[in-house]
């Protein structure tokens, strides 16, 4: 009986264990993807040292609290005025960098998971 209850108790550990991997693996991928923008606008900052990258950083430190915490409307909403703002070449940030930042961003956020609306590019189109 007692062999049966601690089998039952470690098989218990186990799937807990289990189960906060995959809950933590989840979170991590998501938070991925923000970082990956991070550390764009971190490469960007010290190429362009001219701009301010403030407020982008800004914004995407809100990204990544929202993403952490499973709050999809401000994800949506911070990611929207990201876009807006490197269409836009807010703060003097440089062309290039915002056009670079822009595409990059948009190759690697998850769009369609948190409906993020993409304001068209100044050209007419991608």
């Amino acid at each position: 009986m007692r062999t049966r209850m601690r089998a039952t108790c470690l098989m218990t550990f186990g799937i807990a264990v289990a189960m906060g991997m995959l809950v933590g693996g989840i979170a991590l991928a998501q938070a991925t993807w923000v970082d990956e923008i991070v550390n764009s606008v971190a490469f960007y900052k010290t190429n362009y040292p001219g701009s301010n990258w403030e407020p982008y950083q800004q914004s995407l430190t809100l990204v990544r609290e929202a993403v952490s915490r499973g709050d999809q409307r401000i994800v949506r909403n911070e990611m929207g005025k990201f876009f807006k703002m490197l269409q836009g070449r807010a703060h003097g940030i440089n062309d290039v960098a915002a056009d670079e930042l822009f595409n990059f961003a948009l190759m690697v956020t998850p769009i369609q998971e948190f409906n993020i609306a993409v304001p068209a590019p100044a050209g007419g189109g991608f």
